[in-house]
């Protein structure tokens, strides 16, 4: 129940009464049908996380192989956005007589949303990538030269050129290929752009944790993603 009306997940998708049923339009929908364990099916449950405007569905998935609660799936009903992956959780109590969500999984009680790091250790193999965007439509191979980020770090320490995330480009020139990495590169507080050299029909941008640099640079820090952009020109095979 949100402040937007009721939502909930069916095997066919997912629905919104607030006044009349409406089919919620998913563009995660496969990927959440594909995985869901039906047989466990009945432990799924949704969440509301009004902080920042979602609601949750933790559901167990064929693919992990434990028949427990594995994966989520979130839909942001201000933006109309939706975004996938994996955590155990199996209760959820939102904010409300506590400032900040509780959750529980395998007895142990989370706060969520609450800190930057994982209980005093930086927070590792932690990331958040697009789903694949087309160049050029599709139609064509472009080349892509340059990135100009867009991240703002925050926290507790956030000296100049402290904290460090990497930022992969992942390509593929058809559907049915596979994703390949082109490239990898560090962002910092003091990155404006990063010169790269990839050439492809899709692409797909990932932020990942930097688990291999020095943890004093990766405790207390937290960072915000904004328009990335992507510095493109007409290409063609070699």
């Amino acid at each position: 129940n949100s402040p937007n009306g009721v939502f909930w997940m069916s095997q066919d998708g997912f629905y919104l009464y607030n006044g009349s049923v409406q089919r919620v339009a998913c563009s995660v929908l496969s990927y959440v049908q594909e995985g869901l364990d039906i047989d466990q099916s009945f432990k799924t449950f949704a969440i509301l996380n009004k902080e920042f405007n979602e609601v949750w569905w933790f559901y167990p998935a064929t693919e992990d192989g434990t028949q427990e609660i594995s994966r989520y799936v979130i839909y942001n009903y201000l933006e109309n956005t939706w975004s996938i992956g994996s955590l155990v959780r199996t209760a959820w109590l939102d904010q409300d007589v506590f400032d900040k969500p509780l959750a529980t999984a395998s007895n142990y009680l989370y706060n969520q949303e609450s800190g930057q790091d994982d209980d005093g250790s930086p927070m590792d193999n932690v990331f958040v990538e697009s789903s694949d965007f087309d160049l050029n439509e599709g139609n064509s191979l472009s080349f892509i030269k340059r990135i100009i980020p867009d991240i703002k770090f925050y926290g507790t320490n956030t000296d100049s050129g402290g904290p460090i995330i990497n930022m992969l480009l992942k390509t593929r020139n058809f559907p049915s290929e596979s994703l390949s990495t082109n490239v990898t590169k560090d962002v910092s507080n003091n990155t404006d752009q990063l010169y790269v050299r990839a050439r492809a029909r899709q692409a797909v941008i990932r932020l990942q944790s930097d688990d291999d640099g020095a943890s004093g640079n990766r405790l207390g820090v937290q960072w915000r993603l904004g328009y990335t952009r992507l510095d493109l020109q007409p290409d063609g095979r070699r």
